[in-house]
């Protein structure tokens, strides 16, 4: 399996390995074996990230163990913070799951909806550490970033929470026009 311009990638690589040896999940040892048969074919003697690697396996639908940052198949890639409306319509899909979770006594679900949540934060922090990131932008994702902050502080109160601020910031929006 090679890239678009003919050279084998790591990601056609893991690919590869998943097809040979189809783990059940990637725990330490698969993730080893992953990194060591990687960096053999790419002759690598420095090896590929862990990080990396685990970057590349979130986007394959493969499960991972939690101890390594793993998240459910089905809590990958569903909070959203691109803009206003999908951040509030995510947010508040993981706060009716996570409401769910707990009252049907589900502790691992709802860390794991939280881990979701938080490692999108996480992304939404590096988007604002980017030096490129117009003023516009800047602003509109560190209120989003307040949004994810409230949600992980307290997620039962983020619904009505968000319809307050979002009236609050309407009424500042036509005060400045």
């Amino acid at each position: 399996m090679t890239g678009s311009i003919g050279r084998t990638t790591v990601k056609s690589l893991v690919l590869r390995y998943l097809e040979r040896h189809r783990p059940a999940v990637i725990d330490e040892e698969a993730l080893s074996s992953i990194q060591t048969e990687v960096c053999k074919t790419l002759d690598r003697e420095k090896p590929i990230s862990r990080a990396y690697l685990l970057q590349v396996l979130s986007a394959i639908p493969v499960g991972i163990v939690r101890s390594l940052g793993g998240l459910p198949v089905d809590l990958r890639h569903r909070v959203h913070f691109s803009d206003a409306e999908r951040a509030a319509a995510s947010l508040l899909d993981m706060q009716q799951e996570y409401e769910a979770a707990r009252a049907g006594g589900d502790v691992e679900r709802a860390r794991d909806i939280r881990r979701a949540v938080r490692k999108s934060k996480d992304r939404l922090r590096l988007v604002l550490r980017r030096r490129r990131t117009s003023a516009d932008k800047r602003r509109e994702k560190q209120e989003l970033l307040e949004w994810f902050l409230v949600w992980l502080e307290n997620p039962e109160v983020f619904a009505p929470w968000l319809e307050l601020r979002r009236r609050r910031l309407g009424e500042v929006s036509r005060a400045t026009r």
